[in-house]
């Protein structure tokens, strides 16, 4: 039987593992640096079907080459949307930065993490002032003319009570605004450690963030209300809503050049350094990795159920009209009983700044 996959269209690129920040749900900081891919070997080795491709690190904006590596990818994936996501610490740089890579990718998108207020950023991510100069990038990002700005918020424990806050400075500084979790990770967050938390903190925050959304004028935002409402799910039930098309329609390249199914799947599928994307992508690796990855139920990510959702287009359609009718008595936007009644909690499960 051949192993003939078709090429993916989604792609998270880590391009380094230095970073900045000192954040408490993440430990890649405290790894040591590690050879990065060059700009060619983005060159090289990228499938062109990429339509959509994460830059992130790390913080992507440390690597000196950051431009070359850009217009290498957007040289073997000319179609792709590509979204940078960065912490927003180092304010100038950044802007500077930026408004080169619009001269080689005009449609580049930015995400800028914010995970509270500026107590709660600025303990999350273990530096002083980080809410203030992420604010500062974000106006400053809005000043360049930027169309595709968003907020990252990464929900702990210690912040979820502050999503809705968050979400409205989105709104007020005119950026899109997306939320997750925070994710156990050994591949990508280097941590296995991110605390429990209370499934139904999960439910009324979010809740509360899906009755914003629709409330909006902005089609982006009702269909983030989708995916918010599998956050419930997942932290309620343990089941994500849809299946993952983990190493099929999309990938995680790590800084080091190791090809894994997704963030959180610890299995690589090799290494574009030895080998080429369609020799790895059609291995038989490969192949038990697509099986396994079509069963898993390990997470509820943007990257991860992006892709899906976009091959079931009509569950999400219906769900809106459905949400938009009518509400039950508490105002809620359950419609999917498993949701409404599941119990448990949930391990810690998110995301840097992402799609």
């Amino acid at each position: 039987m051949s192993n003939q996959a078709a090429l993916p269209t989604e792609a998270i690129i880590s391009l380094t593992n230095r970073c900045d920040a000192r954040c408490t749900m993440c430990n890649i900081w405290q790894l040591d640096p590690e050879e990065d891919l060059k700009a060619e070997d983005y060159r090289r080795a990228l499938p062109n079907t990429l339509r959509n491709v994460n830059l992130t690190g790390g913080e992507a904006l440390l690597r000196p080459d950051i431009l070359d590596i850009t217009q290498a990818i957007h040289e073997a994936a000319s179609q792709a949307r590509i979204i940078l996501a960065t912490n927003g610490f180092r304010t100038e740089k950044a802007l500077k930065t930026v408004t080169n890579l619009l001269k080689i990718v005009p449609k580049l998108g930015i995400a800028v993490s914010l995970d509270g207020s500026a107590e709660s950023h600025d303990k999350m991510r273990g530096v002083p002032k980080a809410y203030d100069r992420a604010v500062e990038t974000l106006r400053g990002l809005r000043k360049l003319g930027m169309q595709d700005i968003r907020i990252g918020f990464t929900a702990t424990a210690e912040n979820v009570h502050e999503l809705i806050p968050i979400y409205q400075l989105a709104k007020s500084l005119d950026v899109e605004f997306t939320a997750t979790v925070a994710q156990n990770s050994e591949i990508y967050y280097s941590t296995a450690e991110n605390s429990t938390i209370d499934p139904e903190a999960i439910a009324r925050e979010f809740t509360a963030l899906i009755q914003q959304r629709l409330n909006s004028s902005s089609p982006k935002d009702w269909l983030r209300g989708y995916f918010d409402r599998g956050v419930i799910h997942f932290a309620r039930t343990g089941l994500r809503m849809t299946g993952c098309d983990a190493a099929s329609g999309f990938f995680y390249l790590a800084w080091s050049g190791n090809i894994y199914p997704c963030l959180t799947v610890p299995k690589s599928l090799g290494n574009i350094r030895n080998q080429s994307f369609t020799e790895l992508w059609n291995s038989e690796q490969a192949v038990l990795i697509r099986q396994e990855a079509s069963r898993c139920q390990k997470c509820w990510m943007v990257c991860t159920a992006r892709s899906e959702l976009k091959r079931n287009p009509l569950r999400v359609t219906n769900w809106l009209r459905r949400s938009t009718r009518k509400r039950n008595a508490s105002g809620a936007v359950y419609d999917d009983p498993r949701v409404a009644v599941g119990a448990g909690r949930v391990d810690g499960v998110g995301a840097r700044a992402e799609a």
